[in-house]
């Protein structure tokens, strides 16, 4: 006969068995992080009033390529136009890979280099910092915030008059896939199914027993009938 208290440690495990399993790797991999699409928010801070203004917004998508293990794709801006029959603008990106966490992020037709990078971890957080060759020059810092969410921070250079510093900030667009059946119920089923076995067996030792168990009337019992 199973206790409450084997019970309740078997549901646990089907629980543990049928939940999605989530863990965090114990080594970074930019590569893996940055390929999806990721929807991202840009604004100006001024460094002589630290006013914060909004700049523009837009979409990076990125695609793993089996060949090379390289990451091309796409920078879609968002449309400041109310046409909506605007085509769409498509940037050409390319994420170069020389080592794990190391390689150039390249843009435009030409596929120039906008910042080389190499990631380390900084007491937890994954950064990456160096030279900025936007339009506007500077020093960049990239840093891996969470599983979906990072931030480009670029500081101009000192001798520029009227500097703003840039701020990209990044977030991850998930595409929920539709769960299957058992996804959605098997845990709730197993945990019933469990539940009413266990509800069963607990009757059933309560139950008086039958006239089988004791093995029948005795002599002095027919006698008296």
């Amino acid at each position: 006969m199973l206790s409450t208290r084997v019970f309740v440690q078997a549901c646990m495990v089907l629980a543990l068995l049928v939940s999605p399993i989530s863990a965090d790797a114990p080594d970074f991999d930019f590569r893996k992080f940055l390929k999806g699409e990721w929807s991202v928010e840009k604004f100006t801070v001024s460094m002589a009033s630290s006013e914060t203004i909004p700049a523009g917004s837009g979409t990076y998508t990125f695609k793993e390529e089996k060949e090379t293990e390289n990451l091309p794709g796409f920078w879609t801006p968002s449309s400041t136009e109310s046409d909506p029959d605007e085509p769409e603008e498509r940037i050409p990106v390319s994420v170069e890979f020389d080592a794990l966490n190391t390689g150039n992020f390249k843009i435009g037709e030409d596929l120039e280099n906008l910042f080389s990078f190499y990631f380390q971890p900084f007491n937890g957080p994954w950064i990456s910092h160096g030279e900025w060759n936007g339009e506007s020059g500077g020093f960049y810092q990239f840093n891996v915030v969470g599983s979906d969410k990072f931030t480009i921070t670029i500081y101009p250079h000192k001798d520029k008059q009227d500097a703003e510093i840039t701020l990209f900030s990044a977030v991850r667009v998930k595409n929920y896939r539709e769960k299957t059946w058992f996804e959605k119920w098997g845990s709730t089923l197993m945990m019933l199914g469990g539940f009413f076995l266990w509800q069963r067996m607990k009757g059933d030792q309560g139950r008086p027993a039958g006239p089988g168990a004791t093995g029948g009337p005795t002599v002095e019992d027919k006698k008296n009938q």
